[in-house]
């Protein structure tokens, strides 16, 4: 299917009909286009979706009946359609292409069938591969090329790592870091998403940087099945997983170190946590391949025992929060995207959910020993 792009409107000026960028495509520099009568017709057409093939009749049908052959007519489409797709005037569908099959990730109850060279693809998703999915819940692609034309939309994230662009289908992403990604795009539910890179010089970077790239659109589609990810550090204690959260240089690692050194608890992310219910209704930890740069994760599941929010301080106590004050930090802990009104709450209903099915303790700790004395108290409390 040809869609219009977002960023143009037709005006006439002195019997001229132009297409003239607005918005975003003025400060990308886009140029004004003159169309001729043809352009016109397809351009006015193309108010709601339309398959080449579709355009190519109507316009058969419109000239046609002036003497001109179908050929030539059939040619013309075809060349103008090509020529504004190139200039980023129109777009098309957003839908796999033809990329090999790498392999289909298993990360809780999602499937995502990744698809792409073996080369493109990091060897820590190779733990989480497994069967092709017959109806996966999300289809990536990586292509190793230049999209067509760069795409608009309105903006409604951009930093220095990151631009996230809204439009009609789904969403346009820029990683400005990363140099070897030029551009990806992602359904807006989620379902498919397409990332284009080039492969430069150093190939062990260019592979992290599309390993990074993955979990964002990963993160939104685990979102819209009901999963949270949350910026902590795990360890399994008692059978369980307890998330250690707070801000970086926080102390996460150094705290789950003093767990692994002095009680024996085995780690199982270093750096990021995916939490949500299973069919039962019991809170699980997800195994993940994304762990920050400490190199720990697990393909485990664990159920949740609760969630510990540090912060340093001079003595070692755990501090109480009142409801209100725990739902707010746990989600600034949450890194699952919060672009729109819809995300944000989605992380605030997620929030909700965990401070009240689940323990959530504020722990001031030193760098000491003591510090895992004093929070496993709590967590031995029979009534919890």
């Amino acid at each position: 299917m040809i869609y219009r792009q977002e960023g143009y409107v037709l005006k006439e000026i002195e019997g001229v009909s132009v297409l003239l960028p607005v918005g975003q495509a003025v400060a990308d520099q886009k140029k004004a286009v003159t169309l001729n009568e043809t352009g016109v017709f397809l351009w006015k057409m193309l108010h709601t979706g339309r398959s080449k093939e579709e355009l190519t009749g109507a316009l058969v049908q419109q000239y046609e009946a002036e003497g001109i052959k179908k050929e030539e007519i059939q040619k013309d489409a075809e060349e103008f359609t090509e020529q504004m797709l190139a200039m980023g005037i129109f777009r098309e569908e957003l839908r796999r292409t033809n990329e090999p099959f790498y392999g289909c990730m298993k990360i809780a109850d999602l499937s995502v069938n990744l698809y792409g060279k073996k080369v493109f693809f990091s060897e820590c998703f190779t733990p989480f591969l497994a069967e092709e999915g017959k109806t996966p819940d999300m289809e990536l692609e990586i292509i190793n090329a230049v999209p067509k034309s760069r795409q608009n939309g309105t903006i409604l994230l951009q930093n220095r790592e990151m631009t996230i662009c809204k439009r009609e289908d789904g969403y346009v992403v820029r990683f400005p870091t990363m140099e070897n990604i030029v551009e990806a795009y992602m359904t807006e539910n989620g379902e498919y998403a397409r990332i284009y890179c080039l492969f430069l010089s150093d190939m062990q970077k260019e592979r992290e940087n599309l390993f990074h790239a993955v979990r964002l659109f990963f993160l939104y589609r685990a979102q819209k099945s009901g999963y949270t990810a949350i910026h902590s550090a795990s360890i399994c204690y008692r059978r369980k997983a307890w998330l250690f959260a707070g801000h970086s240089g926080c102390g996460k690692s150094t705290h789950t170190a003093l767990w692994k050194k002095w009680v024996g608890t085995p780690y199982l992310n270093g750096d990021l946590n995916l939490v949500g219910r299973d069919e039962t209704g019991r809170w699980n930890v997800y195994g993940i391949p994304w762990c920050g740069t400490s190199g720990i994760s697990t393909v485990e599941t664990v159920e949740l025992g609760g969630i510990v929010l540090l912060e340093q301080a001079k003595e070692d106590q755990v501090k109480p929060l009142s409801g209100y004050e725990k739902v707010l930090r746990v989600m600034q802990r949450m890194i699952s995207p919060a672009w729109t009104e819809e995300l944000l709450d989605r992380n605030l209903q997620s929030a909700e959910k965990l401070e009240k099915e689940i323990p959530v303790y504020h722990l001031q700790c030193t760098k000491n020993p003591s510090a895992v004395d004093v929070i496993r108290e709590q967590m031995d409390d029979p009534e919890v």
